[in-house]
């Protein structure tokens, strides 16, 4: 394109950053982003979105919140991509803040902007929040949909509040009867509660007994994965990974890290730690 001398302009530039790789893509990010300032597309409210939602994907929250910041036109496109970047990052403190400059600013939530909020308080534990903001749907005019109690399940399921899920289901009736929101609640059920029922009280066997049913029985889910970007370069991990090519150095410097952290605590009174073990992490 820029070799038959046509020039990229806000519109192309738009579309071709969803093109950049999650894991790989941010250099690519970058050279775009580099171009768009030096043609002045920058300040474009719809280049400023999508290098939002291309910096939050590709790991760089950072990235992503000044530019947001530097935006001088935003829309609730703008606001809810923003929203869903911080989720993605477990920043749901922050989301929860934005979402209030966006209402002060007299900017109207959708349908789409409270699936990134309750997301967000999800990711973050943030649990009577995340209710607080479904329960206000109705006050903004958003009737909420399939998409939305798949999110309050799942809210209420990484919170082990397993009970609490299935009566949220129940009460829903006709409307509940889909598969996603069933497959929400299932995936916060029995294994899961019992393996933090037993690490609650300290019971490591009870753990490994349950983990071991768990993979008897085929129901480990695929670990999710996460990437950090380091001099330059993006880096793709996930819950005990050892692909890495330094993977022995990365795991010896984790080991020592661990042996100084319960060498803090056992100078203090550990009794009232309480632990949580997600059903990635036993």
């Amino acid at each position: 394109m820029l070799g038959g001398n046509c020039l990229p302009n806000h519109v192309t530039i738009s579309l071709i950053l969803p093109a950049c790789d999650p894991i790989e893509g941010i250099q690519a990010g970058k050279q775009i982003h580099g171009f768009a300032i030096r043609q002045h597309l920058d300040n474009n409210v719809f280049v400023g979105t999508a290098l939002v939602d291309m910096y939050s994907k590709c790991g760089g929250i950072t990235f992503a919140d000044k530019v947001f910041n530097f935006m001088k036109e935003k829309n609730r496109v703008t606001y809810t991509t923003m929203l869903s970047g911080f989720g993605q990052h477990g920043l749901g403190e922050r989301a929860l803040s934005l979402f209030k400059s966006m209402q002060s600013l007299g900017i109207k939530p959708d349908a789409l902007t409270f699936v990134a909020l309750i997301s967000a308080c999800s990711y973050s534990g943030l649990i009577d929040e995340g209710l607080a903001v479904f329960e206000s749907m109705e006050e903004f005019g958003v009737v909420a949909t399939t998409e939305h109690y798949c999110c309050v399940v799942d809210l209420l399921g990484r919170a082990g509040r397993v009970e609490k899920a299935y009566e949220f289901v129940r009460d829903l009736g006709d409307s509940g009867n889909h598969v996603g929101i069933w497959g929400s609640l299932l995936a916060a059920c029995y294994h899961v509660l019992m393996s933090n029922v037993y690490a609650a009280e300290g019971r490591w066997d009870g753990v490994h007994r349950v983990r071991q049913e768990m993979k008897g029985k085929g129901l480990i889910k695929e670990p999710g994965s996460s990437w950090i970007e380091v001099r330059d370069a993006s880096h793709r991990f996930m819950s005990r990974d050892k692909n890495h090519p330094e993977s022995d150095q990365i795991h010896a410097m984790l080991d020592g890290l661990a042996l100084d952290m319960r060498s803090s605590v056992d100078k203090h009174d550990s009794s009232d730690l309480t632990y949580e073990i997600s059903d990635l992490d036993l």
